[in-house]
């Protein structure tokens, strides 16, 4: 992926048109309609995460994700590293396909290996957040966008070229998602589950 694609530095000249958000906590929902609300100017908020998270058990907050003084993030780290340096491959996520992967790396006993980074606001790119993420990972080799989406869908085409730019010298922004189709989506159970299946083995491989 080509590094000079996008000019970062030129989208932080204009303020945003609007907010692209794919909250994966219900503190995350809490704080971005609050900042919706008290802000001092009205620009649109796209929220796009789906109603399945509602009941997903492992998409929830504590009460001190709403305490004083907490606010919405735009990209969430992951918490469950210990050792940074142990990190070899960094994987930017979004939206409720996290916790498939995250399930899944747990059970392959991938946790101190892979960093699983989500992006919880998408527009306007968050960039000095990102930047600290991926500052974090010094000994880390591959960086992945993930998604489930198809490749010409999804979040893919807007972020890896913005992210590709803040990677150390000689590192690319690798992708790992369904290859590019046509529909919305496969439209068939089964094909769809195998094709889930082999997107967690290739994130976690």
């Amino acid at each position: 992926m080509s590094n000079e694609a996008f000019d970062v530095h030129a989208e932080e000249k204009k303020p945003p048109n609007w907010h692209i958000v794919n909250c994966t906590t219900p503190a995350q929902y809490f704080h971005v309609l609050r900042r919706q609300m008290l802000r001092n100017y009205r620009k649109p908020l796209i929220v796009i995460s789906p109603k399945s998270l509602l009941k997903s058990p492992l998409a929830v907050s504590s009460w001190n994700d709403f305490s004083p003084g907490t606010r919405f993030k735009p990209v969430l780290s992951d918490t469950s590293i210990k050792d940074t340096s142990k990190v070899k491959k960094v994987v930017f996520i979004s939206g409720k396909f996290y916790y498939d992967v995250f399930k899944e790396r747990a059970a392959k006993g991938f946790d101190d290996e892979i960093a699983l980074v989500r992006v919880e606001e998408l527009s306007p790119f968050p960039k000095q957040e990102l930047q600290k993420e991926i500052a974090k990972y010094e000994q880390a080799q591959n960086f992945v966008w993930c998604q489930e989406e198809p490749q010409n869908a999804g979040a893919y085409s807007f972020m890896a070229p913005r992210i590709a730019q803040l990677l150390p010298e000689n590192k690319t922004i690798e992708y790992v998602g369904r290859k590019a189709l046509s529909a919305p989506a496969i439209g068939i159970p089964s094909i769809f589950k195998n094709e889930t299946n082999q997107l967690l083995s290739n994130i976690l491989k």
